[in-house]
């Protein structure tokens, strides 16, 4: 009896041994998956494996690039969703698609960090792509009196059309929710017969004194700089590329200017012709614009009066390489000391006993074949420049000649 109830008991403590350990497992396995889920569930909330959200400037480009590509519609102020390549220009009713001598510029018009798209015809007729609200919108600025678009939408206007004077000044381009206004800044009308000027200021009538003021004291620009823009790229070097290389050509000298004596010179680096089923070149040109510089009264908002071609090349449209000083004058060429004789006699500096000095100023900016000629007045133990000329290398002919005062 005693030895049954002893192998009694060892049974009883191998089952209870066997019913522990199966506990253990048990509980060991729900534990493991309980860990699982928690790492995967760290995982899936892990900053690492979240994509950041593009930004608005970004989403904007993004569109802007869209709708040049033809993959989605425009809203466009006068003709509704529309292809951006069918939108036309009302000086000649010309297309996008059918203009082939575009400019572009990327600019935050209104300040708010994203970019509007500006594009620029040969007439100066503007487009402004703006994205607003998850659409792209297009806005025109088609009078061909305008002038000098800048980056706080800013831009000179000005009317000659009046038999008996002129109207010009300066408007801002104004963003309210999906429109586009345009805001007076000043203005000025000059009427002949008795000459007569008004002024005005935010269209409120002001004197003369006000108005001078006022753009002394509340005027700030920066011109914007236009390359080139074009819808089709039909060459492996695309005219904004072609551009780019004709700019760094002429050491990038595309919107510099210089002032003097009343009168601005700006450098431009403009394409006038494209490849043909003739030519695989596109044709550049130097071209220097001479302005008033707001010696006389509307005259900074008045265009060029003159616009000088110095020089041209072509750059390849299939391999970009250039080739240079296609423009030729005929002429037999000048040496620098011809061009400072014909400087010293323009300057009507016939000797230096009097405290002049007629030199080539080898660091002005220039293109390539101008002589750039200074006379120099002595004056209060230093040299301040008096007259500067630009002499045409290969024809010994004065571009053009100004004073300057105070440098």
């Amino acid at each position: 009896m005693k030895k049954y109830i002893a192998l009694l008991l060892c049974l009883i403590m191998i089952l209870s041994l066997f019913s522990c350990r199966a506990s253990e497992d048990q509980n060991n396995s729900s534990s493991n998956e309980s860990t699982g889920s928690s790492d995967i569930k760290d995982d899936s909330t892990n900053d690492d494996n979240i994509t950041p959200q593009p930004s608005e400037a970004e989403i904007a480009m993004e569109m802007y690039e869209a709708a040049i590509n033809d993959e989605i519609y425009v809203v466009d102020e006068r003709s509704g969703e529309i292809k951006m390549k069918s939108l036309r220009f009302t000086s000649n009713d010309t297309s996008l698609d059918e203009c082939k001598l575009l400019k572009k510029a990327i600019v935050d018009i209104d300040q708010d960090s994203v970019n509007e798209y500006v594009i620029k015809s040969p007439n100066n007729e503007h487009i402004i792509l703006r994205y607003y609200n998850g659409k792209v919108y297009s806005y025109w600025l088609d009078t061909c009196d305008f002038y000098n678009f800048n980056t706080d939408g800013t831009f000179y206007w000005y009317d000659s059309s009046a038999a008996e004077g002129w109207e010009c000044g300066l408007n801002k381009a104004i963003f309210d929710g999906e429109g586009l206004s345009i805001k007076s800044i000043y203005s000025l009308k000059y009427s002949k017969n008795p000459t007569k000027y008004e002024y005005f200021v935010e269209e409120e009538a002001v004197t003369n004194d006000e108005y001078d003021t006022y753009r002394a004291h509340n005027i700030r620009y920066e011109r914007v700089k236009f390359s080139q823009f074009e819808l089709k790229h039909l060459y492996p070097i695309t005219a904004e590329q072609a551009w780019n290389l004709a700019n760094a050509y002429w050491d990038n000298q595309d919107g510099n200017a210089e002032r003097s004596a009343g009168t601005i010179w700006t450098a431009r680096i403009v394409l006038i012709d494209t490849p043909n089923s003739e030519t695989n070149y596109y044709r550049f040109a130097f071209q220097v614009e001479w302005n008033s510089g707001g010696g006389r009264e509307g005259h900074e908002c008045m265009p060029p009066y003159d616009i000088q071609s110095h020089d041209q090349i072509l750059v390849n449209a299939f391999t970009g390489e250039i080739t240079a000083s296609t423009y030729q004058p005929e002429g037999k060429g000048v040496s620098i000391e011809e061009a400072i004789e014909i400087g010293r006699k323009h300057c009507e500096i016939h000797n230096e006993e009097n405290g002049y000095r007629v030199e080539h100023a080898v660091n002005s900016p220039a293109p390539d074949h101008i002589y750039v000629i200074v006379t120099k007045k002595y004056d209060n133990d230093h040299y301040s420049v008096f007259c500067r000329i630009w002499i045409d290398k290969n024809t010994g002919e004065i571009i053009f000649p100004y004073y300057v005062y105070g440098k």
